[in-house]
């Protein structure tokens, strides 16, 4: 009888493989020398680590110009980051470019606006003074309340008369099955 479902071991093996050669762990056959490419491969990541860092003293010599540069200046620092650590995950040898983010155009200078003059205001006449308000008339006095009639006096309660319970008869035994 024939399988119906394909090997998983087909699939896992070139998987497994891309992962291995991918992680460094292995190397394919076209990287024979690994030495000598290894010290070159170091010695290229020292070079663009001291281009990064003469491009990064330059950059903090400059001033932002508004929000969105710094915007931009912050993502950029972002995105170099997240391009090292991808980097570094790759094997020796193999580099991503640069991520670059578009700058913004220079905008032109606004002329300043030409010197007005602006019209003087006719003088506000003077205000017509408000008429005295009339006095106020005094309050009437209030009188005084009336008395409040006692309560009634509330009844005794009567006894509750005490009702005789009767007696309840014993429940007969079930015979057990």
């Amino acid at each position: 009888m024939h399988r119906t479902k394909p090997s998983r071991f087909r699939v896992l093996v070139p998987s497994a493989l891309a992962v291995v050669i991918l992680s460094g762990v292995a190397a394919p056959a076209v990287a024979a020398d690994g030495e000598r490419a290894a010290d070159l491969t170091k010695r290229v990541a020292a070079v663009n680590e001291q281009i990064e860092e003469i491009k990064e003293k330059k950059a903090e010599g400059r001033v932002a110009a508004g929000p969105i540069d710094d915007l931009l200046a912050s993502l950029g620092k972002t995105l170099e980051g997240v391009l090292k650590s991808v980097q570094a995950l790759l094997p020796a040898g193999v580099t991503l470019p640069p991520i670059t983010l578009p700058t913004l155009p220079t905008l032109p200078e606004i002329p300043g606006l030409p010197d007005l003059e602006l019209p003087e205001l006719p003088a506000i006449p003077g205000l017509p003074t408000a008429p005295a308000a009339p006095a106020v008339p005094a309050v009437p006095a209030v009188p005084a309340a009336p008395a409040v009639p006692a309560a009634p006096a509330v009844p005794d309660t009567p006894a509750v008369p005490e009702v005789p319970l009767p007696e309840i008869p014993a429940l007969p035994d079930v015979p057990a099955r």
